[in-house]
């Protein structure tokens, strides 16, 4: 459980990375 809080903040930052990353794939193919 320790690790998990520990490793939350990094956690966090890729699924930040991901959402956005998946959000430009998704708006690429909704303009074209």
């Amino acid at each position: 459980m320790k690790n998990l809080v520990l490793n939350f903040p990094l956690l966090a930052t890729y699924t930040k990375i991901f959402m956005n990353y998946t959000y430009k794939i998704i708006c690429k193919y909704s303009c074209f």
